[in-house]
């Protein structure tokens, strides 16, 4: 009877036949994945991210079958294959193998979502007041460089610890790109970290907001100047800014070259390309990059020791930009005599558009007629930028400190 009932459901029994610790991690995990697919449903939650991969934990959890006598496993995916013929076997039975190995094992999920970050996002917001900008951005990478310190200080490799650290940038494919490079035995936990307090910061932004800018200064309406640059300066601005990023910091150059390469398209409006990066390619990458990670979230994954340690420096490097970013944000209003928003220092945090609709929203709360939204995504494309900076720099030098 007990045998009839393992092969009619090896789902439900294979949590009898597993170590105690992972079957209730297992169920955890389930019941985060509905939350987190609920939450995405009512919009708490960005649903793009949410929604997929709560139902991609959902089922890697759900999902496990005897794939051998005495081993359980599932048909989702396997992360550490590596050797070529173990792979090219498995490719032939795990259904979303091929999508792991040939976009995310590589960077190339972050990279396609990048392109569409790249023609979605406006050079010109930049020079509207590009110094402010670029201050606000540089003072909003504050909890990647202090998350660094305190992960080796807990201990955490170097590589470890700059990996976890870049979450202070608030850029999803970033983080992506840059544990896939440093930390590839914690890339799982740590993209998942990250994509979950991203979607988090939504709800803590507004409260770090008003606890550090006063009421009166939360509405200041400022004037936006409208920069006189042409579509060319434009054009020849992004190209060679991308050029000598690349130069500069070569292994970061995929990452680089893909957001410019998306914003050179929108600067030479190239329509057909533009429209292709912004709908298509930005929601298939972005379906996929939830739904796997969702899928790579099996219980075995949390039960990492270093997990813990994980997630707290994770809001810490969050919490710390988010502060730093705000310390930008008075400096400049101090420095520009009072003609500027401390709101608008948020989104140097790079969450791109997130963090400057938050600081929008924040504004209007107290005035209706506050227009920040520009001065604010000018500042989240100089933080986009300086992130990239960060960790082409963290993967380029990490090694010495090893």
């Amino acid at each position: 009877m007990l045998d009839n009932i393992i092969q009619l459901f090896p789902g439900i029994s294979s949590f009898f036949l597993e170590e105690p610790a992972v079957a209730i991690a297992r169920i955890v995990l389930i019941c985060l994945g509905f939350l987190l697919a609920y939450l995405g449903f009512k919009r708490v939650l960005e649903p793009l991210i949410m929604i997929p991969m709560g139902i991609g934990m959902i089922a890697i959890n759900a999902g496990v079958l005897f794939l051998a006598p005495g081993k359980l496993g599932t048909i989702f995916l396997d992360p550490l294959v590596s050797q070529p013929d173990a792979l090219m076997n498995i490719m032939q039975v795990n259904w979303l193998q091929p999508i792991y190995n040939f976009t995310f094992s590589n960077g190339l999920i972050a990279c396609l979502v990048f392109m569409g970050i790249g023609a979605m996002s406006e050079i010109g917001f930049i020079l509207a007041r590009p110094w402010a900008s670029v201050v606000v951005a540089l003072f909003a990478e504050l909890g990647t460089f202090i998350t660094l310190i305190l992960g080796v200080k807990w201990g955490l490799l170097p590589n470890e610890a700059a990996s976890v650290a870049v979450i202070g940038g608030a850029d999803g494919p970033m983080v992506l790109f840059t544990s896939l490079v440093l930390a590839k035995d914690l890339f799982v936990p740590i993209a998942i970290i990250s994509y979950l307090y991203l979607s988090l910061t939504y709800a803590g932004y507004p409260y770090l907001i008003k606890l550090l800018v006063p009421k009166k200064y939360r509405g200041l309406d400022v004037e936006v100047p409208v920069p006189d640059v042409s579509k060319k300066a434009k054009f020849v601005f992004t190209v060679v800014v991308c050029g000598l990023l690349c130069l500069l910091l070569p292994v970061a150059a995929p990452l680089v070259v893909s957001f410019f390469l998306g914003v050179a398209i929108k600067e030479a409006e190239v329509i057909k390309f533009q429209e292709f990066l912004e709908g298509p390619l930005t929601y298939a990458a972005t379906l996929f990059l939830g739904f796997i990670l969702g899928a790579l979230c099996e219980a075995q994954t949390i039960m990492n020791p270093k997990v813990g340690i994980l997630v707290v420096l994770g809001i810490i490097a969050l919490a710390i930009s988010g502060f730093g970013g705000l310390l930008g944000g008075w400096i400049v209003y101090w420095f520009s005599k009072k003609n500027y928003n401390p709101v608008i220092g948020i989104a140097g945090v790079s969450c791109l558009p997130t963090t400057a609709k938050i600081a929008q929203k924040v504004a209007s709360e107290e005035n209706p007629f506050a227009v920040i939204m520009p001065l604010a995504m000018g500042a989240g494309v100089s933080g986009v930028i300086v992130s990239a900076i960060a960790a082409g720099v963290y993967i380029s030098t990490i090694h010495l400190l090893n």
